[in-house]
């Protein structure tokens, strides 16, 4: 029999629908914050909306069975105390699917995100460039500075994970960036985003912290000031980011991040500049030696307005032995230069940890003193623990020694802080070639590429591969093909490659049009060699012997240079070892292949002194002395180095040895060898 309205009034069932509506509109407003703060999918809100009304429906049959008034002549009504308890009661459903939501929940991420941060800490940031708001473009480098120092700052605190400035330069203001998409690119919680205005000699800072997460804006802050107190902007904004991340800061930290560079803010200026020349080449080597000079130029003038300026003093001496490690200086004035700068600062703040970084540097790319250079930048992890840097350089002194494991290890951790430096990225990959970890080095080309989708080295060095380690040249030469097609020019980013790639192939035409179309002056023979060199080798391996006494014979007179200049620089001995060798000056080649791995052997130097023994094999190869070459060759097999199964078996610098039955034992334990 249908509900009529007087029945309805008689339970009193209009009360516990009245009471059942509040307790249901309470639960429905809850709910509706919480499941949109935790992402919650809609049919999360739509599954509630049914639990509540199924429990309406119950509520009304419940109480039709156990109300009536008195007028009416039924049992005696309920307590409203009863009341609301039914009406909670009916509700149980929807809260047990609320509660079944928040408790097993988890909410997957977006689908191109799925387990490539498979483990972000909590307690990390990315800091993007700050837009710069001034009407005077020149300020764009203030604004970077500003992000820098403020980066920086919060490198200094261990508990906090903070991603390096190089991956962080492709997210500038002005285009459009997804928060969420750059976190998980980058592997971070949180990201930072400010801007900066400066007119005259004031200066506005903003800047907001998001939970990437779910795009909350967890702190915003506007600073105002004059330049001079830009120093203590930057701090207070590291400090309220530390205090907002609930991060644990010593106090050495704290005084860290306290500390300002200078108090003379056009010093500070000529420093930023200054800075992003020097970073710049250290991302990139081309135009090295002029950004460079005009970087030591600006370091100078910052200098000279505050000679108790440190930081500028260790940016000067890094640039200095940059000049003298990419060769572009290699004399024994740059590296006094460079201990001059260190000196200077030595005297202002002996135990700073900004000086012990740039002594740690200054050892290892200067004098290549190993030990001395990592006990410098273990002090120097004090204040920097987690500094893509200083990983970076740990774990190429450790490559150098040997120690392959902690090496690729630390080249890891670097790549983890830095994930978009293709510096970084490339020098892991190399690492993992020597190794002959093939599968591994392709996965970080493959990042590289999705990086820097435009760069033409990265291609080139992916599709080598197959080369390396299975002696097929295909891919590459497709690769390359490509790539010249698209722009002729491209082979001054490839010059090693497109040699290897025409050698191996046989093809003398290719090689020759290699040879014209390269002009940069590449580190092409792993060590830097006269231009004349490569036309010498290239006619040797075609079995062109005028040409090549020709062009070796005007190598010699340029190389010959450098080494008197330098008599203990290994690698330009052992060049000239290979020139003398190929010009048939056989005692003088042997004696130089034979000084070079002295200078720089094997146990002592992994890297270079790999590839002097290569070159000493070559040398003993091209002078006859095929049982001293074999005996090279047999201890290189045993180690990490460039020569690979592909190069040994398909390039032609080694005919001389092809048909001796141990070359092809050779081969067949560089194909079976295992990975180290």
């Amino acid at each position: 029999m249908p509900l009529s309205l007087k029945e309805f009034k008689d339970r009193y069932l209009y009360r516990t629908a009245v009471g059942y509506a509040i307790a249901a509109w309470l639960t429905l407003q809850v709910s509706s914050l919480v499941l949109s703060a935790l992402d919650a999918p809609r049919w999360m809100m739509k599954a509630l909306i049914g639990a509540i009304f199924l429990g309406f429906l119950v509520a009304l049959l419940v109480g039709w069975k156990q109300e009536r008034s008195p007028i009416a002549g039924g049992p005696v009504s309920a307590s409203q105390r009863h009341r609301f308890v039914l009406a909670l009661t009916a509700l149980l459903p929807a809260i047990a699917i609320a509660l079944g939501f928040l408790i097993f929940y988890h909410p997957a991420p977006p689908a191109g995100a799925r387990n490539q941060n498979p483990a972000v800490p909590e307690k990390s940031i990315a800091v993007l460039p700050f837009a710069n708001l001034s009407t005077d473009n020149e300020n764009a480098f203030f604004a970077d500075g500003m992000q820098d120092e403020i980066l920086t700052d919060l490198a200094k605190i261990a508990d906090l994970k903070v991603i390096s400035r190089t991956s962080v330069q492709q997210y500038r203001s002005g285009v459009s960036r997804n928060i969420r998409e750059i976190a998980q690119a980058l592997g971070v919680v949180f990201v930072l985003e400010g801007s900066v205005q400066r007119a005259a000699n004031t200066v506005r800072v903003s800047a907001q912290l998001i939970d990437a997460r779910n795009d909350a804006h967890v702190w915003a802050e506007h600073f105002d000031g004059d330049l001079g107190d830009v120093f203590g902007i930057q701090t207070r904004i590291a400090q309220m980011i530390a205090d907002q991340l609930r991060v644990q800061v010593s106090p050495a930290e704290k005084a860290a991040i306290s500390r300002p560079a200078t108090q003379d803010a056009a010093a500070h200026d000529l420093y930023l500049r200054g800075n992003q020349l020097l970073s710049a080449v250290l991302a990139d080597y081309s135009h090295g030696k002029e950004k460079l000079t005009e970087a030591l130029e600006l370091f100078d003038k910052a200098v000279a307005r505050d000679p108790k300026f440190l930081l500028a003093y260790c940016r000067a001496s890094q640039a200095h032995v940059t000049l003298y490690w990419l060769e572009l200086d290699r004399t024994p004035e740059r590296l006094v230069l460079a201990d001059a700068a260190l000196r200077k600062a030595q005297g202002i703040q002996p135990d700073s940890d900004e000086l012990h970084f740039a002594f740690g540097w200054y050892y290892y790319q200067g004098l290549r003193d190993y030990e001395r250079a990592r006990a410098e930048l273990r002090l120097a992890q004090r204040s920097f623990p987690n500094d893509a840097d200083i990983l970076s350089l740990s774990g190429s002194i450790d490559r150098r020694q040997g120690h392959w494991k902690q090496s690729t290890s630390e080249l890891e951790r670097a790549v983890a802080v830095d994930p978009g430096n293709l510096f970084r990225l490339q020098q892991l990959a190399a690492s993992y070639h020597v190794l002959r970890r093939y599968a591994d080095e392709q996965q970080i080309y493959d990042r590289a590429l999705a990086i820097a989708p435009g760069d033409k080295s990265m291609p080139v060095a992916r599709a080598r591969i197959a080369l390396d380690a299975h002696g097929d040249t295909r891919p590459l030469r497709e690769t390359i093909t490509k790539l010249l097609q698209q722009d002729a020019k491209a082979a001054d980013e490839f010059p090693a490659g497109l040699l290897d790639q025409t050698l191996c192939d046989r093809d003398r035409a290719a090689a020759e049009r290699a040879l014209s179309s390269i002009t940069s002056g590449e580190l092409i023979f792993f060590f830097r060699t006269p231009p004349e060199f490569l036309e010498g080798f290239i006619a040797r391996c075609f079995g062109d012997k005028t040409r090549a006494e020709s062009a070796f014979t005007r190598a010699r007179v340029e190389q010959d240079k450098i080494v008197r200049d330098q008599p203990n620089y290994a690698a330009g001995i052992g060049i000239l070892g290979l020139i003398d060798a190929a010009l048939g000056r056989k005692q003088e080649a042997i004696r130089e292949g034979e000084r070079a791995c002295e200078l720089a052997p094997l146990d002592q130097d992994a890297v270079d002194g790999a590839e002097l023994t290569t070159n000493l094999a070559l040398i003993y190869a091209w002078s006859g002395e095929s049982d001293r070459a074999f005996e090279q060759l047999t201890t290189i097999v045993r180690v990490p180095n460039n020569l690979s199964y592909g190069l040994l078996k398909l390039h032609p610098e080694w005919d001389g040895l092809r048909n001796d039955p141990r070359f092809d034992q050779l081969l067949a334990r560089m194909k079976t060898e295992p990975q180290l």
